[in-house]
């Protein structure tokens, strides 16, 4: 009997890679953000009311159905095979557009590890970066998480590390040897968010950033006994990323006024701080921004591996050519991943050359914004009817054994989720005209992908194939 490829705490590093991004602290925190002081306190409602339990959620659809498709075969599981294709397709189109965003953080935080910030600004060196380590990345990606599952630790602790590294030396300067008075006053008024349009959307912004617990589910049948241990490794990265958050967040503002916190770059400006009190050479700021850089390496890699191969590795045959969704010896559709490689590099680069590209590369982030949060209606919808449904088996993890509590915690979730998607579609831009527009890209946008992938599905000419949950279950679906 073959050993598995994934060990307990390879599979914890590769949730703390997948669900934890430093990025979120600055960005959470800083003014224009909209939260700033209210994001420390926000960081802790939603962690309780919607990052835990669903974690615990996905913990016990994991446990009960240990597939290499995940998200996409408990929704395929709970409503059929159709709308198990159309929660890959969402998942799958937003991130190709995401990938710019991420990889535009790797390119500020190279910069910063060469001591050279404002090569930043140097769209064609932006470019080449980008590009290489998407490919490279690609590449990687294609010999499965047995090799990718090294990315994704070395990751967890280039995220992990520098904001221990934060956290530490905020304390020591500010609180321990008192260098400098704190930067930011905490008190009930200071951290009470500001209800307005632009507040709103950034509580919407925090809610979605304790989402992706069911990333990793997708290798819980690539471990041993993931019944057992796939539920305690997601609650103890649960517990990491939390602490990481909340800390991290009140340490970043103890060093900046959330006035001077930008999203890209306030993790190192901060530390640009704290080494100037401390006496510490500015090269140390250096060697956390290559921890950064490692950290973005294993989330890359994991997001391009998982929805390229729960939308072509687990469509239903017929729906896209067998050229391109035969997967290698190592489960993955590697012509797809090539496909999308190709299809990010043509956006990237148009992006880079033709600055009208640009504006239409922002429209189409805005038009594939809600999608990105649809799937999780999915999910919590798929849970409540699976949670129903299913036979109890006292084996397997359950976040609950009564059916009840256990449904209303899947229905207090989908309507957090709801009113989050309502909240991040709210209209901040300045004049009626530029929000009207913002409604039209972002309601049309999301109209679109999701028209467009039932178009796909009706085009294959397949119907939608139901299953009895009761018979299904322990069972990996193909």
């Amino acid at each position: 009997m073959g050993t598995k490829k994934i060990k307990f705490w390879e599979l914890v590093l590769m949730n703390v890679s997948a669900l934890y991004g430093i990025r979120w602290i600055a960005k959470s925190t800083s003014d224009s953000f909209g939260l700033g002081l209210g994001a420390i306190p926000m960081w802790i409602v939603f962690m309780m009311v919607f990052f835990v339990p669903q974690a615990l959620m996905c913990a016990e659809l994991a446990s009960s159905y240990p597939t290499d498709g995940g998200l996409n075969d408990w929704v395929k599981i709970a409503f059929g095979t159709k709308y198990g294709f159309l929660v890959s397709w969402m998942h799958w189109t937003a991130l190709i557009f995401w990938y710019a965003s991420f990889l535009t953080f790797f390119s500020i935080n190279f910069t910063y590890m060469i001591g050279k910030p404002e090569l930043a600004d140097n769209k064609v060196l932006v470019l080449v970066m980008s590009l290489a380590v998407f490919w490279t990345l690609s590449f990687a990606s294609m010999r499965g998480m047995e090799f990718g599952k090294y990315f994704t630790s070395v990751g967890a602790f280039g995220s992990v590390v520098p904001t221990v590294c934060l956290i530490g030396m905020s304390v020591l300067a500010i609180v321990i040897l008192k260098k400098a008075p704190s930067a930011s006053a905490y008190t009930i008024a200071t951290m009470t968010p500001k209800l307005n349009m632009n507040s709103l959307v950034a509580i919407s912004g925090i809610t979605f950033a304790y989402t992706g617990a069911e990333f990793t589910a997708n290798f819980a049948s690539e471990m041993d006994d993931p019944q057992k241990n796939y539920p305690r490794a997601i609650m103890i990265a649960a517990g990491t990323i939390c602490v990481l958050y909340v800390i991290g967040s009140i340490c970043m503002t103890m060093l900046l006024p959330t006035s001077e916190i930008f999203a890209y770059t306030g993790t190192l400006d901060a530390l640009v701080v704290a080494c100037e009190l401390l006496g510490i050479p500015q090269v140390f700021v250096q060697v956390v921004a290559f921890g950064i850089i490692l950290s973005i390496f294993g989330s890359v890699v994991l997001y391009i591996a998982q929805p390229t191969k729960m939308l072509f590795g687990y469509a239903e045959p017929g729906i896209f050519p067998e050229s391109i969704t035969k997967r290698n010896k190592h489960g993955i559709p590697e012509k797809a991943i090539l496909f999308q490689a190709v299809l990010v590099t043509v956006l990237l680069a148009g992006v880079a050359i033709f600055p009208a590209v640009e504006t239409i590369y922002n429209v189409l982030i805005t038009m594939t914004a809600l999608t990105s949060l649809f799937p999780y209606v999915l999910l919590f919808a798929a849970y409540i009817r699976i949670k129903r449904q299913k036979e109890d088996k006292p084996e397997l993890y359950q976040m609950t054994k009564n059916k009840k509590w256990g449904c209303f915690l899947g229905v207090s979730e989908l309507v957090i989720c709801g009113v989050a998607i309502v909240c991040s579609a709210l209209p901040v831009m300045n004049t009626v005209r530029d929000n009207i527009i913002y409604e039209v890209e972002m309601i049309g946008g999301g109209l679109l992908v999701i028209l467009s992938g039932l178009w796909i599905w009706k085009r294959s000419g397949l119907h939608n194939q139901t299953f009895d949950i009761r018979k299904i279950e322990q069972k990996k679906l193909s």
